[in-house]
């Protein structure tokens, strides 16, 4: 159990844990503007994302709705992580795990749209 621990004390893992996490909001925006273009705003499921896109257009409220809520996070997280590694790889972990989920289902919804409109 202690390899477990120190594992999730690491550094590192939590650098690899972080691109992981940046590289899932990457596709999270792709694939959620592959299903909402041009004007699905419906599809969305978060209403605060929901009335920014609305408010800001496509691709521009995807980029300044992720890009806002990313430098909150990446600070937040910068400022936590200098003191327990532990918690916020356990955060990443789960959040990692949520937006693969998030991603995977926004790229099957897409392709079976497209499928749909052939």
């Amino acid at each position: 159990m202690s390899w477990i621990t120190a594992s999730l004390n690491s550094t590192l893992l939590l650098v690899v844990l972080a691109v992981i996490f940046l590289l899932l909001n990457v596709l999270d925006a792709h694939s959620t503007w592959l299903v909402i273009k041009p004007h699905h705003f419906y599809r969305e499921k978060n209403p605060i994302a929901r009335w920014v896109f609305r408010k800001l257009g496509i691709p521009h409220g995807i980029v300044i709705f992720k890009a806002g809520l990313l430098s909150i996070l990446i600070l937040a997280g910068a400022f936590y992580g200098a003191w327990d590694a532990f918690t916020l790889n356990i955060v990443l972990i789960t959040a990692d795990l949520l937006f693969t989920y998030v991603v995977v289902h926004n790229y099957r919804l897409y392709f079976r749209l497209r499928r749909w409109q052939l």
